[in-house]
């Protein structure tokens, strides 16, 4: 009976247990990155916001302890910080949680290739994380504190998940990744862009105690356009989103226009950009949406004419939008079509025949069939 015992805690014994764990206390968990890159002396400085766990609990029991730390370090090279952040920060870097990366839009126009190697070459860092450019000093973004969500990578990562809802794969095409895949194609990246409100960061919790959170706070501004890893211009929100529509990312938005001298709000969705090629002698994009009507000014009662009517409207504006991206396109010498990976020599793509055909259907949805309205006496 003892001899199963006696060899079963031999082999126990013999087991090593598992020696690469690590306790959460001995991490410093990196949840948002910066980085930064002097043109002048070659000079990175990266930025570490690490989650303080005790912090978090003591919020809940009335504590004032910080949920995040952020922490800076100088290097020349990027493998370096590693071993850098020894220096000052006591627990191991630990960047596998971490949700986004911010760059400087000076560092972006030198060209990151540096840092997707870096990610790409290392097994412990992933590369789905947000890919992000700021306007503002990168100082003032890694060292403010964020509202409804005290911890500022989680809460970067919320509103990005929120603007991807009308993506076709559900979520925007910038993360890491997505900037690698197209390092070799014609076809520019668009990553997006923020700013903080404030010249002063809100690093201390006390900065966040008033309801006017426009003060100081985090907000998109558009997006970086990027060329073989190298930033070359800027997009608006509105002309990012004809970018991606055009594109066959984009499948939902709202567009407004006037119609009898009124506004209309209209959600466009399922929308599908087809390319038609002519024997190689031009290319027709089809593009199709559905309309649901949010938000009707207009003092008439809704028909199916006045549907039409809003049709065409529709129509109209997304095809003067993309024919003014692709003029855009053609001046900034930005292939926003990606006509070269798709066979189009490079010295022809510039003055290579592109047309719109735009179609819709609109529909109503509500209690009415038009809005409320008094006829002027």
């Amino acid at each position: 009976m003892l001899k199963p015992i006696c060899l079963w805690a031999c082999i126990i014994l013999l087991c090593t247990g598992c020696w690469d764990t690590k306790e959460i206390n001995q991490l410093a968990i990196v949840n948002l990155g910066g980085v930064d890159k002097n043109p002048e002396t070659g000079t990175i400085t990266a930025y570490y916001q690490v989650i303080n766990p005790s912090g978090l609990s003591a919020r809940l029991s009335g504590g004032q302890n910080a949920a995040v730390y952020t922490f800076h370090f100088k290097e020349y090279s990027l493998g370096k910080f590693t071993v850098k952040t020894n220096t000052l920060m006591p627990r191991q870097l630990f960047m596998p949680h971490m949700q986004a990366i911010i760059v400087t839009e000076r560092y972006a126009k030198q060209g990151v290739l540096d840092l997707l190697n870096y990610y790409e070459l290392s097994p412990e860092r992933r590369s789905n994380i947000v890919f992000i450019v700021t306007e503002s000093p990168l100082s003032t973004i890694m060292n403010s504190y964020t509202p409804l969500d005290r911890i500022p990578g989680r809460y970067i990562r919320s509103l990005t998940n929120l603007t991807g809802q009308g993506y076709t794969s559900g979520f925007e095409p910038i993360r890491m990744r997505d900037m690698i895949k197209s390092i070799y194609r014609r076809k520019p990246t668009v990553m997006p862009t923020i700013k903080y409100t404030s010249n002063r960061s809100a690093d201390t919790t006390e900065r966040l105690e008033e309801a006017d959170v426009n003060k100081q706070s985090i907000v998109f501004t558009g997006g970086a356009v990027f060329i073989h890893g190298r930033m070359v211009g800027r997009f608006d929100i509105p002309t990012k989103l004809i970018f991606s529509l055009l594109n066959g990312d984009l499948i939902t938005y709202v567009e407004t226009v006037y119609l009898n001298g009124s506004m209309i709000d209209l959600e466009a969705r399922d929308i599908q950009a087809e390319r038609h090629w002519e024997s190689g002698s031009g290319l027709t994009m089809k593009v199709h949406a559905n309309l649901r009507v949010i938000n009707n000014q207009q003092n008439i009662v809704m028909s199916e004419q006045n549907l039409h009517a809003i049709e065409e409207a529709f129509n109209k504006k997304l095809e003067e939008k993309a024919q003014s991206l692709l003029k855009l396109a053609r001046q900034k010498n930005w292939d926003l079509l990606g006509l070269q990976d798709q066979g189009v020599e490079e010295r022809k793509w510039r003055t290579f025949p592109v047309s719109f055909e735009i179609s819709s259907s609109a529909r109503m949805i509500g209690n009415t069939i038009g809005p409320y309205f008094f006829e002027k006496e």
